[in-house]
C-alpha cells in the first residue's frame, strides 16, 4: 500500500515568515550549496513537493536549514522545519581543540558541509601573549610540515595531499597534543593551528566552504589556546577573505577589523597581512580614505621579492598586490587595478602555479569588461599552457567561466 505523505506545515509557516516564495526558497538554497561546492537546480516545484510532504536528501537537509536560518536571523533546526530524520548533524560550535576536538573536526569534514556566515563573526576570546614570528621558539622556524603542504597547495592546488594532511593531523598530530604542558604545549598547538590553516586552504581551493570555515575555526581555537597572538590574526584575517569572496562583506569587515585590532604588538608582516585585508572589506564599504590608508601600512610590512621566507612569517609582495588590485576594484577604479593584478603576476614564484593562474583569472576579469580582448586572449591562452594539470576547483571553474565570456565577444572581435 503506497504511503501517504503528510503535509509540510512547519516549513510553510518557516516560508511565511521569511516572506520567501517557493522560487526563492529554492535560489536561497541553491546559494548555500554553491557555498559547499554543490551544484543545485532547485526551482519552486521542488519546493512545493518538500511542503507536500517528500524530503529533500540527508545532505541538503543542512543546506535547507542554513538558508531559511539566515533569512530569519536564527538558528534554524531539522526538526523546525519538519526535516527531521536522518540530517547530518553540524554542531554551531566547535568542540574544545584537544586530541578528541581536532579528530572529530577531521570526522566532521566527511560531508557536504554548509558554510554558515554567522559563526565568522569575531569571537569575543582573545589570545594570551604572542610568541614573536621569527624567534627561535616559533613553531613557524621549524613547522616543516606546514611550509611542505603549503608549498604542495601553491604547486598542485587544493585537491592535491589534501587526504595526507587530514590524515597527518589526525594521527600524528593530534596525538602529540595530548598531555602536553607549558612551552611545548604551546608550540605543538601552534602547529596545529598552522596545519589546520592550509587543510582549511585546501577545503577553499577545492570550493568546499564549509569545510573550510570549519579548518579556519579551530585554526583560530588551537591558536587562543596556543596563546599565540600572530596565528590568531592570520585566522581571523583567512575567515574575513572567505566571507569577502562569498559576497558576505559586512561581516567580513567585522572580522577584518578584529584582526587589525588583534595583531596590535605583533610582527610587521602580521600586521601588513591584517590591514591589507581591510583595505579591501573598507573599499566594498565606500571607506576610501580608510581603505588607502590601510594600504599604505600594509605595504609597510611587505617583504622584497625574492626573499625567500617561511608563508607564516612573511608577507609576499605578490599577495599584497593582489589585494591591491581589489581594493581598487572595490573602489571602482578597474584602470588603476589593472597595473597591480600585472605586478602580482609577475612577482608570483615560478612554483606557485595556483597563485599564478588565479592572479591570470582576476587580471582577466579586469581587463575584458575594459575592452582589452586580446590581451584576455592571450591570458586564456597562457591558462591553458600553464596552469592544466592543477586540482583546483577554483581554478577550473573560473577558467570555463572566462572561456563562456570570450566566447560572447566572438572569434577574432578585438
Amino acid at each position: 500500500m503506497a504511503r501517504t505523505r503528510i503535509p509540510n506545515t512547519r516549513l510553510r509557516a518557516l516560508i511565511e515568515e521569511t516572506d520567501w516564495t517557493q522560487g526563492g526558497l529554492a535560489r536561497a538554497v541553491n546559494a548555500v550549496a554553491a557555498e559547499a561546492g554543490m551544484v543545485l537546480r532547485y526551482d519552486r516545484t521542488t519546493v512545493a513537493h518538500w511542503l507536500t510532504g517528500s524530503h529533500p536528501v540527508p545532505r541538503v537537509r543542512p543546506l535547507v536549514c542554513e538558508a531559511l536560518g539566515r533569512r530569519c536571523g536564527r538558528v534554524v533546526t531539522a526538526d523546525e522545519a519538519g526535516l527531521a530524520g536522518q540530517t547530518p548533524v553540524v554542531p554551531a560550535q566547535l568542540t574544545p581543540p584537544d586530541t578528541g576536538g581536532l579528530v572529530g573536526l577531521l570526522h566532521r569534514l566527511s560531508g557536504p558541509v554548509p558554510y554558515r556566515p554567522a559563526r565568522t563573526r569575531p569571537a569575543n576570546r582573545a589570545p594570551g601573549t604572542g610568541r614573536a614570528v621569527g624567534s627561535a621558539r616559533a613553531p613557524g622556524a621549524r613547522n616543516s610540515a606546514a611550509l611542505f603542504f603549503t608549498r604542495t597547495l601553491q604547486a598542485q592546488g587544493g585537491g592535491f595531499a589534501r587526504g595526507t594532511l587530514r590524515t597527518y593531523l589526525a594521527e600524528a598530530v593530534a596525538g602529540q597534543l595530548r598531555g602536553t604542558r607549558g612551552e611545548l604545549r604551546r608550540e605543538r598547538y601552534a602547529e596545529a593551528s598552522q596545519l589546520a590553516l592550509v587543510l582549511g586552504r585546501m577545503y577553499a581551493d577545492d570550493l568546499r566552504n564549509g569545510e573550510a570555515q570549519h579548518c579556519y575555526l579551530a585554526a583560530r581555537e588551537l591558536a587562543v589556546t596556543a596563546e599565540n597572538r600572530e596565528l590568531t590574526v592570520i585566522a581571523l584575517r583567512t575567515l574575513s577573505a572567505q566571507a569577502y569572496g562569498l559576497g558576505h562583506l559586512r561581516i567580513a569587515d567585522e572580522t577584518a577589523r578584529a584582526a587589525v585590532r588583534t595583531a596590535h604588538g605583533t610582527p610587521r608582516a602580521v600586521r601588513a597581512f591584517a590591514q591589507a585585508q581591510l583595505a579591501v572589506t573598507a573599499a566594498s564599504r565606500g571607506e576610501r580614505e580608510d581603505a588607502l590608508r590601510a594600504l599604505t601600512e600594509a605595504e609597510g610590512g611587505v617583504v622584497p621579492e625574492g626573499a625567500g621566507r617561511h608563508p607564516f612569517e612573511s608577507y609576499a609582495r605578490a599577495d599584497f598586490e593582489f589585494q591591491r588590485g581589489e581594493a581598487l576594484l572595490a573602489l571602482r577604479e578597474a584602470g588603476e587595478a589593472v597595473p597591480a593584478f600585472e605586478y602580482a603576476l609577475a612577482a608570483r614564484a615560478s612554483d606557485d602555479r595556483r597563485g599564478t593562474a588565479l592572479t591570470r583569472l582576476r587580471l582577466a576579469d579586469v581587463l575584458l569588461p575594459l575592452g582589452r580582448v586580446d590581451e584576455t586572449r592571450a591570458l586564456e591562452r597562457e591558462l591553458r599552457e600553464d596552469g592544466d594539470g592543477l586540482r583546483s576547483a577554483a581554478v577550473t571553474r573560473r577558467k570555463q567561466e572566462l572561456r563562456r565570456s570570450l566566447l560572447r565577444f566572438g572569434r577574432g572581435r578585438g
